[in-house]
């Protein structure tokens, strides 16, 4: 409780705001009360009803984003509640049909359809949803032209070599909201062309605007690069089309299928000019002083396009093949940009870009095979093949770029600016098998084996091999107590692991060959997605009945991965999760629960640090140079409410609370080459309390009455006190971590006819 907060003035005027809508709840008539609860029970069964409910919402308190992220509650002041639905049916005689439903259609997260047709014959139908997504409402830039594709620096900007040379910096800065909005319009329809054809399409178009966060650095070396957090322009559309013939029998079912997807970016590019002085490393046009400018590419504009087929074949009441395919290719043609946006390093370059643009074609096939069948009432059993190949076919080039907008290009044979791109491909063969036999009327056993098979290229392993076993049991050992566990083994390993191997092929050997070690990265160093593992599941599960009203369960999970042969990189991971919940219904007319729920997630990293150049070997093979993190987070969730009837079917009051707590702890430990220091304690809290009353005025009208109190604190040390200028060498939107307590109060009327 302690993490509800209110404010005395707001607090009072809320309070008696609450109290005269209840005391004009028990005022209303409620005459008759039987009678119409009948009435209305034999309209609900023998007609189509349709409902408006109006209303109002007022957000008071501390406005947030946090709170508003994906409703649009983010801002203090009065919300419309306005909820349809809406259905008309044809006479007797006829099946057609008209349906309009609308939600929140006060606020900026809506949605809305409108159908309509005859059953069994037709429809068409038009839907619209909108939903924001509110990122940060406390970052600041010093950069004009937000929103755009050019970005620029106030009148007479004094340049730095550092932040702290900037001494426009912290009066520059101007608050901008980090969020985005989607609008999404679908029309479509469907026909029924016989008694087992059908056929329906639909087209939508999908709207996307608003901003986002883009780190965006000049700079060519591990020492020289400067950086600036920017606010990048979010103006996506999404165009998607969708067809489907389907047929429909006692014995089998298939369908046929295209989709088109077209996704267009506004933007193609975003640039802005460079805030700092020209420092050792850059040539001198880089620099603020000379003009100096930095170009980034945006999602480029793209599209896929899929054929499908998909079908189920019943060989006998107790055996069915399943089946689907879908094949399909994405492509991308978006002219390049060229290679720096700086007019004096452009004027050097002798060695052009390779193509005018990427060629990017991916092709994808995906295939499932299932066949399954119960022989006899207790064992059953199916067999699973999954296919699914991503063959890239986009050509590989040699790009000599230019570092980060600040060099002449090299076109030397042993530059490291000579860079091939990799077009990574990607084939899965999965194949399981599952059992179930039922051993007693009261308990179930079920097992299965899954093995699955991936090749990629341009990879540090070329192939992986994972076996899963499954094993679980669940009883109903009493008529009040049942339970189970399930538990699981799957054991990765793979082809040898080359992790020089994307260093390699990425570079030309002409340049590798001058590399100390012919690796970058450590060569113990294993990813975790392609890494040795074993990993563990276990969960289990019970439910109590002591009495008729009392229902208690539990639950507990473990999911565990050792990379067994990690020697650097993620070594070890746990994820541990309990769950206590209770039902308590002490008489028809009174419901309570609570729960309870703790997890708990570790994990450990080893890496060693090494600086290159002529010490590179003999760091890396220095083991005091060592390092060691162990990550924990911790997580309490309470939650209780009740719901009680005052009249039955006529008044209802209600509450539920919530609260959570998180804390996450970052331990690292060194050799004795190294120092480290302790990281604060990352932590978050939230109270949530909502109370709710719902009255029956009168047959097919209710009064609904909701108040709501949350309140969420947290602590982050990688935004919290780190200002735009806080770091040397980036300029930070210097973000706060979310804090704030928030009232939400609704009255409404629902209505029925």
């Amino acid at each position: 409780m302690n993490a509800i907060r209110m404010k005395c003035n707001d607090g009072i005027f809320r309070k008696n705001v609450l109290a005269v809508a209840i005391a004009a709840i028990w005022l209303l008539p409620v005459a008759a009360v039987a009678q119409e609860d009948e009435a209305e029970t034999v309209r609900d069964l023998t007609h189509v009803r349709s409902e408006i409910e109006v209303g109002a919402m007022n957000v008071s308190g501390d406005s947030s984003f946090k709170f508003g992220k994906y409703t649009g509650l983010d801002k203090k002041g009065t919300y419309g509640v306005l909820n349809v639905d809406i259905r008309q049916r044809g006479d007797s005689d006829s099946a057609a049909y008209t349906e309009i439903s609308g939600s929140n259609l006060g606020l900026s997260s809506r949605d809305a359809r409108v159908e309509t047709g005859v059953q069994g014959n037709y429809k068409v139908f038009l839907e619209y949803d909108q939903i924001p997504a509110l990122r940060s409402d406390s970052a600041k830039t010093i950069f004009y032209g937000v929103g755009g594709a050019n970005l620029t620096l106030p009148g007479g900007w004094t340049a730095g070599t550092t932040t702290a040379s900037m001494p426009q910096l912290l009066p520059s800065l101007k608050t901008v909201d980090i969020d985005t909005e989607r609008k999404r319009v679908t029309v479509g329809a469907g026909k029924s062309l016989s008694d087992h054809w059908d056929f329906k399409t639909s087209y939508r178009q999908e709207r996307k605007e608003g901003l986002k966060t883009l780190g965006a650095v000049i700079g060519n070396s591990g020492g020289n690069p400067r950086a600036v957090i920017l606010p990048e322009p979010v103006d996506y559309v999404t165009d998607q089309f969708d067809a489907m013939l389907s047929y429909a029998d006692d014995k089998k079912q298939f369908q046929f299928g295209y989709s088109m997807s077209l996704f267009k970016d506004e933007n193609n590019s975003l640039t802005w000019q460079n805030p700092y002085a020209a420092i050792a490393g850059w040539d001198a046009s880089a620099g603020y002083a000379a003009g100096g400018q930095g170009q980034m590419g945006l999602p480029p504009d793209n599209n896929f396009h899929q054929l499908s087929a998909s079908g189920g074949f019943n060989f006998t009441d107790q055996t069915r093949l399943m089946a689907d395919l879908a094949i399909g290719r994405m492509l991308q043609d978006e002219t390049f940009l060229p290679y720096t946006v700086n007019p004096t390093l452009a004027a050097s370059i002798t060695q052009g870009l390779p193509a005018s643009s990427l060629q990017g074609r991916i092709d994808t096939t995906l295939l499932n095979l299932t066949l399954a069948s119960r022989p006899t009432p207790k064992f059953n059993w199916s067999t699973a093949w999954r296919y699914d190949d991503r063959d890239n076919k986009t050509p590989r080039k040699e790009y000599v770029y230019i570092g980060g907008d600040s060099q002449t290009q090299n076109t030397a044979a042993t530059s490291d600016r000579r860079r091939f791109n990799e077009p990574y491909s990607y084939r899965e063969n999965q194949v399981k098998v599952d059992l179930g036999y039922q051993i007693t009327h009261r308990t179930d056993v079920t097992g299965g084996v899954e093995r699955s098979k991936i090749e990629r290229t341009y990879s540090e392993r070329e192939e992986t091999d994972e076996r899963t076993f499954k094993l679980g049991l669940k009883s109903a050992f009493a008529d009040s107590v049942s339970g189970g566990i399930r538990l699981s083994r799957a054991d990765r390993t793979g082809s040898t692991y080359v992790g020089e191997h994307p260093f390699l092929s990425g570079y030309a050997p002409a340049y590798t060959a001058t590399v100390a070690g012919g690796w970058e990265n450590y060569p113990g160093l294993r990813k975790y997605m392609l890494a040795d593992r074993v990993r563990d599941k276990v969960a289990l599960f019970a439910n109590v009945m002591p009495g008729e009203r009392v229902n208690i369960g539990l639950s507990a999970a473990y999911l565990g991965d050792n990379y067994t042969n990690s020697d650097k990189g993620l070594t070890e991971s746990n994820m541990n999760n309990y769950t206590l919940d209770a039902t308590f219904i002490p008489s028809e007319r009174m419901t309570l629960y609570a729960f309870y729920t703790y997890e708990y997630m570790r994990s450990d990293q080893d890496g060693r640090s090494f600086s290159g150049g002529a010490v590179k070997l003999t760091q890396a093979a220095d083991p005091t140079r060592d390092w060691h993190a162990k990550h924990s987070d911790h997580v309490d969730t309470v939650g209780l409410g009740f719901k009680r009837t005052i009249l039955k079917n006529r008044f209802d009051v209600g509450a539920d609370y919530v609260y959570a707590r998180t804390q996450g702890r970052v331990e690292v430990d060194t050799g004795s080459a190294l120092t480290s220091a302790p990281l604060p304690l990352l932590k978050t809290q939230l109270g949530s309390i909502s109370l709710y009353a719902n009255y029956k005025m009168k047959t097919d009208t209710s009064l609904k009455v909701r108040y709501m109190i949350e309140s969420y604190k947290s602590s982050d040390w990688a935004v919290d006190n780190v200002d735009a200028n806080t770091l040397a060498n980036v300029i930070t939107l210097g973000e706060d971590s979310p804090d704030y307590t928030v009232h939400v109060i609704s009255a409404s009327l629902s209505h029925r006819f």
